[in-house]
C-alpha cells in the first residue's frame, strides 16, 4: 500500500526519479530537435504547395523519357544509382527522383526538358522543409542517424514509463496532478505544467516513441505482427537466379509497359529500380488518380526478365500490413485530415515543454544549489588566507591575543 499511499518514499521509486531525470537531461537537446521538426512537418505538403507549388520547366524542347532522366543523372552523379522515381500529371512538372549511394540518399528535382538538377527542392521554403525531414528522421547522418534515432526513441520510451510511476503522487493528491493552478507562484506552477501535460500527452508520445524505435528497427516489429497476422511483404517469393545473370536491367519504358498490362486504367505514381546487391526487383505503383489520397496497388516486376512477380494493393492489406501502416499513420498523423493534423502539431511540442519544464525544475532543485555551493568554495581561499577574529573592541585585541593564540 505504500505506493498507493506515499509513492515519495518508496527506494525504488527514486531510483526511477533519478533514471528519469538524467535520462532527460541528457537527451534533452535531441528531444527539442524532434519535438520541434516533427511539429513543424505536420503540414510539409500544405506548406510547400501554399508557398511554392509544382516548378514547371520553362525549358523550350520534348519532354525526356523516364531512361534519359536515368542516365543524365547517373552520368552526372557517379556512383549513385537511382533507386525511385516519380512519375507526375504534367510531363513538364519537375521529376522528384530518389537516388542512393553507400547508405546514403538523397531526394532531387530534376528538369524534365534538361535534365538539370534543380536541387533538393527548389525555393527557400522547401529547402528548409527537406532540411527539417532530414534532421528529423536522419538526424542529418544518413543510415547511421537513422539507427540513432531509433535508439534515442528507445530512451524516450524509458522516459515515458519512469514518467507515469513518478506521476502518481497518492491516492489523497492525485486529482490535483491532472490539472493547472495559474494562480500559484512561478515554481509551483512549473511542476504543475509539467506534471500535468506529461499525464495527458503520454499516449501521444508513448507511440511517437514506439515509431520512431520501428521506423530505425522494422524487422522485429514485422516478425512480431506476423506471429499474430498475415504480412504479405514476409511471405516467401519465387527462387530466382543472382541479380544480373541475364544481362542489365530492362528499360523504364518496358518494366511500366508491363505494370500497365497487369492493371490497365490507372495512372504511375513511384517506380523503383533495385538499387541494392543482389536485388532483382522493380516496382511500378499504380493509381486510380494523382491525387493524394487516391488508391494504389504495387506491381513487383523481375527488372532483368519481366516477369511479374506479384501485385499487392494498398487499399485492401492483410491485416499484418494494415498494423504496420498504422505505424506510420500515427507517427505523422496523416489520417483523418486536418482535425488530426492540428492535434499533432500541438501535442507535437509537448516533448519540448516538457523538456524545459523539467530542465527548469532540475535547476531549482539540483543545480542552482550545486552553483552556489561551488561560489562559496571559490570564495573560500581568500577568507582563509587571514584569520577569522571575534568582533572585539581594539581595546581588548591584546588580551583575546594572549588568550587564544
Amino acid at each position: 500500500m505504500g505506493f498507493i499511499n506515499r509513492p515519495q518514499s518508496l527506494w525504488w521509486r527514486k531510483l526511477l526519479f533519478q533514471v528519469h531525470l538524467w535520462t532527460g537531461i541528457g537527451l534533452g537537446l535531441y528531444i527539442l530537435v524532434i519535438s520541434v521538426s516533427g511539429a513543424a512537418l505536420v503540414f510539409r505538403e500544405e506548406i510547400q504547395d501554399v508557398a511554392e507549388g509544382p516548378i514547371v520547366s520553362t525549358q523550350p524542347g520534348e519532354v525526356l523519357d523516364l531512361d534519359e532522366v536515368k542516365h543524365a543523372l547517373e552520368t552526372e552523379l557517379p556512383g549513385w544509382s537511382v533507386a525511385w522515381l516519380r512519375d507526375r500529371e504534367d510531363p513538364r512538372e519537375a521529376m522528384e527522383v530518389w537516388l542512393e549511394t553507400e547508405g546514403e540518399q538523397r531526394v532531387l528535382l530534376v528538369d524534365p526538358v534538361s535534365g538539370e538538377i534543380l536541387g533538393t527542392k527548389a525555393g527557400v521554403v522547401g529547402a528548409v522543409l527537406n532540411f527539417l525531414a532530414d534532421l528529423h528522421i536522419f538526424l542529418l547522418a544518413g543510415r547511421t542517424g537513422l539507427l540513432v534515432n531509433g535508439v534515442g526513441a528507445g530512451f524516450l520510451l524509458l522516459m515515458c514509463l519512469t514518467g507515469l510511476v513518478i506521476w502518481w503522487p497518492g491516492i489523497k493528491h492525485w486529482r490535483r496532478a491532472l490539472t493547472v493552478d495559474p494562480s500559484t507562484k512561478w515554481k509551483r506552477l512549473n511542476w504543475d505544467l509539467h506534471s500535468a501535460v506529461g499525464f495527458w500527452t503520454l499516449a501521444f508520445v508513448l507511440v511517437w516513441g514506439v515509431t520512431g524505435v520501428y521506423f530505425a528497427f522494422p524487422e522485429p516489429f514485422r516478425k512480431a505482427v506476423a506471429m499474430v497476422a498475415p504480412v504479405e511483404q514476409m511471405a516467401p517469393r519465387p527462387d530466382m537466379p543472382e541479380a544480373g545473370s541475364e544481362g542489365d536491367v530492362l528499360p523504364l519504358g518496358t518494366l511500366i509497359a508491363v505494370a500497365e498490362r497487369e492493371i490497365p486504367g490507372k495512372v504511375n505514381g513511384w517506380i523503383g529500380l533495385p538499387h541494392h546487391e543482389g536485388e532483382r526487383s522493380a516496382y511500378v505503383y499504380r493509381q486510380d488518380s494523382y491525387a493524394p489520397d487516391a488508391a494504389i496497388q504495387a506491381v513487383e516486376i523481375d527488372a532483368y526478365t519481366g516477369e511479374v512477380v506479384g501485385v499487392r494493393s494498398f487499399d485492401d492489406p492483410l491485416l499484418g500490413d494494415a498494423i504496420l501502416q498504422w505505424f506510420g499513420k500515427l507517427h505523422f498523423g496523416n489520417f483523418g485530415g486536418m482535425p488530426v493534423k492540428i492535434l499533432w502539431t500541438v501535442f507535437g511540442l509537448s516533448p519540448a515543454l516538457l523538456f524545459a519544464t523539467g530542465s527548469i525544475m532540475w535547476w531549482n532543485r539540483v543545480a542552482s544549489k550545486r552553483w552556489r555551493a561551488m561560489r562559496a568554495r571559490q570564495r573560500a581561499p581568500e577568507t582563509a588566507a587571514r584569520p577569522l577574529l571575534p568582533s572585539v573592541p581594539q581595546t581588548r585585541y591584546s588580551e583575546w591575543k594572549a588568550r587564544n593564540l
